[in-house]
């Protein structure tokens, strides 16, 4: 199992080498969106947070958003390790704790809240992918799209699908190659068609993502990305190439 998404916060003035490879990432976020019991799931989150601890050598944290308040009881219950006083009690966000923010101005001057909003109450209200976008339209292209990318990874299937719909209309000039194959493997996928153009275009996102990361990618390694066409494990490396040191990693 993999998180749904890890985001790194990064000082390029504290770069550092951790386990012999340079990175400058000062604190990690793992970021769950929950909505339904699984008690493997929650098994697997101290995992999740270990190994990134492993990785970069600071401090993590793990955030659970749930759309659904039956949710936010279960999910804050402290996991046990059975190893004395270490257990994880996840931080976790519900409609409670986050507002509805259904103003494309309200977006603008607080991103992060209207993509929390957009993360937790788009399930009801799919409106609120229109107003997210219109509000990041507002903002800093480079930071949008940052955003937006999150987005795409962590909404549910009806607001996910009016995203791809944004993205594919071309309305915004702040949408990326990751938004832009994202909707285009959907569509293929969804017409059960042309699943080797979408694993060839998986493939050449990821490395892209590794190049504008500088991540050095070697032939081997460009081989057996280019040469996948299991849609869970380019997923994964995909998830995994905005976050690892070296491109080996991905396999890891």
């Amino acid at each position: 199992m993999t998180a749904d998404s890890v985001v790194l916060l990064r000082d390029p003035w504290r770069v550092r080498r951790v386990r012999d490879k340079p990175t400058d990432a000062v604190a990690g976020i793992i970021a769950e969106i929950q909505r339904e019991r699984d008690k493997d799931k929650r098994l697997s989150w101290p995992c999740y947070v270990t190994n990134l601890r492993y990785r970069i050598d600071a401090p993590v944290v793990l955030l659970v958003l749930c759309p659904d308040r039956s949710m936010v009881r279960w999910c804050r219950r402290p996991i046990r390790t059975g190893h004395p006083q270490f257990e994880l009690t996840p931080l976790v966000l519900g409609p409670d704790e986050i507002p509805v923010v259904d103003d494309p101005v309200e977006v603008a001057a607080s991103p992060e809240l209207g993509v929390l909003s957009t993360l937790v109450h788009a399930d009801e209200d799919v409106d609120l992918v229109d107003t997210m976008m219109e509000g990041l339209d507002k903002i800093d292209p480079s930071t949008a799209e940052t955003y937006t990318e999150l987005v795409m990874v962590l909404l549910d299937e009806a607001p996910r699908h009016r995203l791809e719909e944004i993205v594919a209309s071309a309305v915004y000039d702040f949408t990326s190659p990751f938004t832009e194959r994202y909707v285009e493997q959907g569509r293929s996928e969804g017409r059960r068609e042309g699943r080797a153009e979408a694993a060839e275009a998986a493939a050449e996102l990821i490395l892209k993502a590794l190049d504008s990361r500088r991540i050095a990618v070697t032939p081997e390694v460009h081989d057996r990305i280019m040469n996948c066409t299991t849609p869970e494990t380019l997923k994964r490396w995909g998830e995994r190439a905005f976050t690892v040191s070296s491109a080996e990693e991905l396999f890891e």
